[in-house]
């Protein structure tokens, strides 16, 4: 029980640095972190909603390992700079500006499965294009 409770505070503390850094470093056992994940994304165009463009960007997390994992984590930068926000999410929890992580039900990913999740952003009318991420990197725990 104790052990547990050493991970899961460790775990939280490496999300924690991560946030304040603005950057995703895991310092964990060579067998518990992996990189077995892909990260895709798709836009749909939603409407306008005060002056912005409003879009629904769908995220696909899978586990391209051959274990079922404990836990996720994702690194999206949006292109805040040209005027992007995130107005609305689901499926995962927001841990700093551009870290997120699995919601209490979607964290366990069976092998060549996926966690689906999202966000609604906005842009400046002036801006057409989707805003899809300018960068992105997931990390898969088992």
């Amino acid at each position: 029980m104790a052990e547990r409770y050493v991970r899961r505070r460790r775990r939280l503390t490496m999300w924690l640095v991560a946030a304040l850094l603005g950057a995703f470093t895991v310092v964990t056992p060579a067998d518990a972190a992996a990189t077995t994940c892909t990260l895709t994304f798709q836009a749909n165009y939603r409407g306008t909603v005060g002056g912005q463009y409003r879009w629904q960007i769908d995220a696909r997390l899978t586990n391209t390992g051959t274990t079922s994992s404990t836990t996720w984590g994702a690194v999206i930068d949006f292109p805040l700079s040209a005027g992007a926000a995130v107005h609305l999410f689901w499926n995962a929890k927001r841990l700093s500006t551009n870290v997120w992580g699995p919601a209490s039900w979607n964290g366990p990913i069976l092998p060549n499965q996926y966690a689906y999740f999202g966000f609604e952003v906005g842009m400046p009318m002036t801006t057409t294009a989707p805003p899809l991420p300018t960068s992105s990197q997931c990390t898969i725990t088992y």
